[in-house]
């Protein structure tokens, strides 16, 4: 029967300091380096951008298989203050897996081990029976500490993931997806313990009660060396395989400064058929993508301060009234290598924008976004910023604030009302001047005791003497004052 191949194109995306999730790009994008995947779900994301690369069903609700453990070891490492503290094995415990023909550590009845040891046991050899001992320790039942894997769940923002056990045997209602696994992994990988015990190639287990020392190699092939599967970069995390989940890989892997997270569930077809050429299904895709996005992704700069954006306008504005918008800072995001940069463009996103920009503006003061493109498909969003600076007009800021204080026909009026007043101010004052003038005029005269005295010729003195002015009547009054003084005198 031919295989329905499924092709997967790569999404390169994302502001190097900007976490998104965002949809994978179709197939006519320029870009469209073609990777092939024959499960059903894979997800692979930048650990160091939040960039995802593929996305095949990242969304569906699907069986995880053992991959469920990873919930299980991290409500263990937080409950947990001593993992040393000793467990009992019970007979009880281990009837939970009675013919289930699961994955097991072979612990027996009444075996003494501690935290630690149970916690690697399940995530290195993927021990079911060590998780359900771990699960009646911390929680005294394991519908009660399925519970607490829920909320766990809950709290890191799973919305489309349930457990109903905490080994991951197949069960109708036990479910996860590839985008909330990643969300628990990022998660975990935070705590040094978990990354500690994920990334241990062969585990060496001291003698218990029951059992001498005991070695026991990882389950996922890629950490251990001279297997079939082996690949150095890749640092761990958890395998897993049911009938429903098919076979399932949960890996990070880091070479030459770049890290990814990679998922993939259902690679059911080698797992149904077990063709010898088959293999792996989740070991042979997760290798090939590693090798795909080490050779071919590289984190390039795809927006730059100086990349001049647009002009908007600014209100209030001294001798200018644009002002210049570039990216605040310089994008980086994880892309082809093979890409042609002149193909990358950026447009103004108008609805980010301010309804008014008012001076005073400075340079980097941050003003709406804009969406960085290649060859017509989005792939980031980058905050965009000021590129000079813009003073602010007084004037202009009086006149705004009037505006939109009263309005702008009551400024209209009130500023006629002031011209009005301001005329007839002037008016005013010039026939003020003017009568002025003429009552200097007026007063020029020659005195009447010299010879030949008499007033000046053209000078109306009846106007003169019908209309004195306050200078007038003080020379005239001390005129007269001097006449009797000199009368005295000479009598």
């Amino acid at each position: 029967m031919e295989k329905a191949l499924k092709k997967l194109y790569i999404l390169p995306i994302v502001l190097a300091l900007l976490v998104t999730l965002i949809p994978i790009l179709p197939a006519h994008a320029a870009y469209n380096a073609e990777v092939e995947f024959e499960s059903d779900v894979v997800y692979m994301e930048s650990l160091d951008q939040g960039t995802v690369i593929f996305n095949k069903n990242a969304d569906k609700k699907t069986p995880m298989a053992s991959l469920t453990k990873i919930t299980t070891a991290m409500v263990v490492l937080e409950k947990a203050d001593d993992l040393q503290r000793v467990c009992t094995v019970t007979q009880e415990e281990l009837d939970e897996l009675k013919n289930t023909n699961s994955s097991t550590a072979g612990l027996v009845d009444g075996e003494q081990l501690t935290v630690e040891q149970l916690l690697y046991l399940m995530m290195v050899h993927s021990a079911n029976e060590a998780a359900i001992i771990l699960a009646h320790e911390f929680s005294g039942t394991t519908a009660a500490f399925v519970d607490e894997m829920n909320a766990y769940a809950a709290k890191l923002g799973c919305k489309d993931t349930h457990y109903l056990n905490p080994h991951g045997l197949d069960a109708e209602g036990h479910y996860t997806t590839a985008k909330d696994l990643a969300i628990i992994i990022r998660h975990a990988l935070k705590n040094d313990e978990f990354a500690k015990i994920v990334g241990t190639p062969v585990y060496t287990m001291e003698a218990t009660n029951k059992r001498g020392v005991t070695k026991y190699n990882n389950t996922n092939s890629l950490l251990v060396p001279g297997s079939f599967y082996s690949y150095t970069p890749c640092m761990g995390i958890k395998t897993g395989t049911t009938a429903e989940a098919g076979y399932c890989l949960a890996s990070y892997a880091s070479q030459n400064g770049y890290t990814y997270l990679t998922i993939i569930i259902q690679g059911a077809e080698g797992w149904k058929t077990r063709t010898a050429s088959g293999g792996n299904v989740a070991f042979n895709e997760t290798i090939r993508a590693y090798k795909w996005v080490f050779d071919n992704i590289r984190l390039t700069p795809i927006a730059s301060p100086k990349d001049k954006v647009a002009q908007v306008d600014v209100e209030l504005g001294r001798k200018k009234d644009k002002v210049t918008l570039v990216p605040a800072q310089e994008v980086q995001a994880l892309i082809p290598s093979s890409i042609d940069s002149s193909g990358i463009s950026i447009e103004l996103i108008p609805e980010t924008l301010p309804e008014e920009l008012l001076a005073p503006v400075k340079p980097g003061d941050k003003i709406g976004k804009a969406k960085v493109l290649y060859a017509g498909e989005e792939l980031t969003t980058v905050d965009l910023a000021a590129s000079e600076e813009v003073h602010r007009s007084w004037p202009a800021t009086i006149w705004y604030y009037l505006k939109k204080g009263f309005g702008y026909w009551s400024v209209r009026i009130a500023a006629l009302a002031l011209l009005l007043l301001l005329i007839a101010f002037l008016v005013w004052r010039r026939v003020r001047q003017k009568q002025q003038k003429d009552s200097n005029l007026n007063m020029i005269r020659i005195r009447h005791d010299v010879e030949g005295g008499g007033t000046l010729r053209g000078v109306n003195t009846e106007l003169v003497r019908g209309r004195k002015s306050s200078y007038q009547k003080r020379r005239e009054s001390r005129r007269r004052h001097r006449s009797r003084r000199y009368w005295r005198t000479k009598r």
